[in-house]
């Protein structure tokens, strides 16, 4: 592979990777066809742009703007010219409004999409990271406690002292002994989880979905699937083309909800109808319910996008609620084992007194 095609890789995994720099693109980009600029000019402009007026060449975002340019003016669209350069979920949201002619609306609802779920998206963190930080720390407080006191009054303190303190020390001996068991585990517990998540599929799933991290993960392509649907409804995307669109470039979960879905709506359901019929609780029963009766209206895309807005913050606010509990609980956690410690330590300190006292101790 020569120099030039790793420089393009590089580009390519930047672009797909820096949400900033796309988004700045596609806001430059649905500007200029907002006001009827055509395409081919745009995308010179914006490469004259990003390219320091051609003096800085090599940057991602002018090597992908000139590729633009390129298959642009051989006669590819603007989605075929983009694959490799975005992720799919934006490449199948520019490929719709090419399908409808609204090629700047679909980039305007790129970024209203990327923006909504990345707050989804940072809440669903903050929910998971707080536990994880909390049990590496109470981990450490047992293991630094093992290491620093337990270890060192073994080889010195009477009997009467260690067995006043067998409780924390044989949790700490636990821990020490062992702790790499539980990272393993935990690490693998983990990437079991996260791993099989999109692929995981049957009646037993739906049923784990009402439940955390399953249902985080709900929530998740939930919020995404219903933005990217309202996306491509207002860009006046048939409703069974933007199911049809959406269960293509989603994962094998989504497929499966997709799927059940689009058939229900090829048999006259309306969209909330469709979404209740397969049983699947997804994205969420209180919203299919409200799409059921929102959906016989003819602006459903702007309805969607309304339903979608509030149910996110509301999620978005369960979650945090979620995060503050389990802060407050993880607090109190590591309160009490420090104060379990200290209170250990206390009575070591009255127990040798007492052993100094009677002249019976070591020392």
């Amino acid at each position: 592979m020569e120099e030039k095609d790793y420089r393009r890789k590089f580009a390519q995994l930047v672009m797909r990777n820096n949400r900033k720099l796309r988004f700045r693109i596609y806001r430059k980009l649905q500007g200029m066809l907002a006001m009827n600029e055509a395409l081919s000019r745009a995308l010179e402009r914006l490469w004259y742009n990003a390219s320091d007026m051609g003096r800085q060449p090599q940057r991602p975002a002018a090597m992908a703007l000139r590729e633009w340019l390129q298959k642009d003016r051989a006669g590819e669209t603007l989605s075929e010219a983009m694959n490799g350069w975005v992720p799919s979920a934006d490449l199948y949201m520019v490929r719709a409004g090419e399908e409808s002619g609204q090629v700047a609306q679909a980039l305007s609802a790129i970024m209203h999409v990327g923006d909504s779920a990345q707050r989804m998206r940072a809440a669903i963190i903050s929910a998971t990271s707080y536990p994880i930080f909390m049990m590496i720390l109470l981990s450490g407080v047992f293991w630094l406690f093992g290491v620093n006191l337990v270890a060192n009054m073994r080889k010195a303190a009477p009997a009467k002292v260690m067995e006043s303190m067998s409780g924390i020390a044989g949790v700490s001996d636990f821990i020490m002994n062992n702790g790499i068991f539980l990272v393993i585990f935990a690490v693998a517990l983990f990437a079991l989880i996260s791993g099989t998540m999109p692929y995981w599929r049957g009646k037993m799933r739906v049923k784990f979905d009402k439940y955390p991290p399953w249902a985080w993960f709900r929530i998740w392509q939930g919020s995404a699937f219903l933005l990217g649907l309202s996306a491509l409804l207002r860009a006046q995307v048939p409703l069974k083309r933007a199911v049809e669109i959406l269960e293509e470039e989603g994962n094998p979960w989504l497929r499966e909800r997709l799927r059940s879905a689009r058939e229900e709506i090829l048999r006259g359901r309306n969209l909330g109808e469709a979404l209740r019929a397969g049983n699947f609780n997804f994205p969420d029963p209180a919203v299919a319910l409200d799409l059921e009766i929102l959906s016989e209206r003819s602006d459903v895309g702007a309805v969607i996008d309304v339903v979608t807005k509030e149910w996110i913050e509301e999620q978005i606010d369960v979650l945090d609620n979620q995060s503050k509990f389990v802060r407050t609980v993880g607090l109190l956690c590591v309160g009490g084992v420090i104060a379990w410690a200290m209170l250990t330590i206390l009575h070591i300190t009255t127990i040798l007194t007492e052993v100094q006292n009677s002249g019976n101790g070591m020392f």
